[in-house]
């Protein structure tokens, strides 16, 4: 009769103890999802959560339909930069935006009057900015004549864009004259079209 009350008693207590073990163990394995998740993807990896790019107030792209007012907001992101705040893709990211979506090949036209990876660099390790400012867009005889023969699609306009960029360093500051011929379309809404650094197409 004691030998089956203690029998009865101790599977109880196993059977507490059985349930007390799976919720802990299910209780830890919910709280360490992620960690367990990150380790088997790359041991050794330290989980990082993503920053944000920092986005300039002059890279900002205007929905218009004005084709002189969207070729000054390109040539304004080409020449303006802060390496303190953002990447360099994130500045190759904010002139790709410009591009024609259904083009591959437009992204990477947008993004040919940036500097270099070697440029970029030298002007990180000078802690550089760049603003621009005085933006002209003119359109020249040459420019015109290509509209007048119908050598450009429906909707395309092209300028010759001037400004002039001041660049910050940690050395110094320097006030440079840019200019880049700029061709943008616009059917209606505006889409960059091509770009060069030569004004005389």
């Amino acid at each position: 009769m004691k030998s089956s009350r203690r029998s009865k008693i101790l599977i109880v207590l196993l059977a507490v103890v059985g349930v007390v073990v799976l919720i802990v163990s299910l209780m830890s394995s919910w709280q360490t999802p992620s960690k367990r998740s990150g380790a088997a993807a790359n041991p050794g990896a330290t989980i990082v959560p993503p920053v944000s790019a920092q986005q300039l107030e002059a890279w900002r792209r205007p929905n218009t339909t004005d084709p002189r007012q969207f070729a000054i907001a390109y040539a304004r992101t080409i020449w303006s930069y802060d390496t303190t705040r953002h990447s360099y893709v994130d500045w190759q990211n904010a002139v790709s935006v410009y591009a024609d979506p259904t083009s591959a090949a437009a992204p990477e036209v947008a993004k040919s009057l940036l500097p270099q990876w070697s440029e970029w660099d030298q002007l990180q390790l000078h802690k550089a900015r760049a603003t621009a400012s005085d933006m002209t867009a003119q359109i020249t005889p040459e420019l015109e004549a290509m509209v007048n023969r119908s050598e450009a699609p429906p909707g395309w306009h092209a300028y010759v864009m001037r400004g002039r960029q001041t660049v910050v360093l940690d050395t110094g500051t320097r006030i440079l004259d840019r200019q880049a011929a700029v061709a943008v379309v616009c059917t209606p809404n505006c889409r960059f079209w091509s770009a060069t650094p030569q004004v005389s197409p």
